[in-house]
């Protein structure tokens, strides 16, 4: 019985020295950053501007805490509406220190699909309470074991912003743990190098390229790659996204983004 007992003060002890190693150097965005993506949908030969995505941050008191509220928004266009309506939001609480996620929602509408799912991170006892509602389904309820390092979906996104890119050699992996819907996935995000890239706009950016191992079972093809360029700078904010997914191939080009908080010295050419 004694042993039984240290056995488990040691796993409680070795944990939470695992969640310590999950600080992060975070300097790559403020309060009142958002950025704005223009989707493009391949329809057939032509391609097609089907929606818009937007991604904010917001210094936010929540639960008595410091936190920054993360949120994503992606629909289509009115125009798009009757092909495929999308209405997909998502909200996110985090820690500003260490990106560790608090809080999680999220709210899609794909086509006459919905669902709602949230998230609650509870560090103290290490583990997630999962709430799901899918159409006319009943809300399910899971309780796991958080894993240490270990993110949902809207805030591994800028924790991966947060990795030192430039660092990693061509072919070098780096793994993010995200807790989606019903598990833990180990996100693989792989090293291809750096391009001069040319926006929609007709400005130039020096990127960082890299391909990031989506899930299967998502709208996302899992045996594909997303590609990504992001700034080669301290900002790292993506400029063109590419991806595969079930029904088509998406691309997604930066539209605007204000309230950055550095200095874009990866921009070469501005537009004209």
């Amino acid at each position: 019985m004694h042993r039984k007992i240290l056995l488990i003060l040691l796993l409680f002890v070795f944990s939470d020295f695992l969640y310590a190693q999950c600080n992060i150097l975070h300097d790559v965005f403020q309060d009142g950053e958002k950025v704005t993506y223009t989707v493009s949908y391949n329809w057939g030969p032509v391609w097609v501007n089907a929606g818009e995505v937007t991604f904010s941050a917001g210094q936010e008191l929540y639960k008595g805490k410091d936190t920054y509220h993360l949120k994503a928004s992606g629909k289509t266009f009115t125009s798009y509406d009757l092909l495929f309506k999308v209405r997909d939001y998502y909200d996110t609480w985090v820690d500003p220190v260490n990106m560790q996620s608090i809080d999680f929602r999220r709210y899609i509408y794909e086509g006459g699909y919905t669902l709602l799912n949230t998230l609650n991170f509870n560090y103290s006892n290490h583990s997630i309470i999962s709430n799901t509602k899918t159409d006319n389904n009943p809300q399910r309820t899971d309780t796991v074991r958080l894993m240490p390092c270990s993110y949902d979906m809207l805030a591994a996104i800028y924790y991966t912003r947060s990795i030192d890119l430039s660092s990693l050699k061509p072919e070098e992996k780096r793994n993010v743990k995200v807790y989606i819907d019903d598990g833990y996935y180990d996100i693989a995000i792989r090293a291809i190098g750096k391009e001069m890239v040319e926006n929609t706009d007709g400005k130039k950016y020096h990127c960082i390229k890299f391909a990031v191992k989506m899930v299967q079972g998502t709208i996302f093809r899992g045996d594909e790659d997303v590609i990504v360029w992001v700034t080669d700078d301290a900002n790292k904010i993506p400029i063109y996204i590419e991806a595969k997914i079930i029904v088509g191939v998406i691309k997604a080009y930066l539209k605007d983004a204000t309230g950055v908080r550095n200095p874009m010295k990866a921009l070469v050419r501005e537009k004209g």
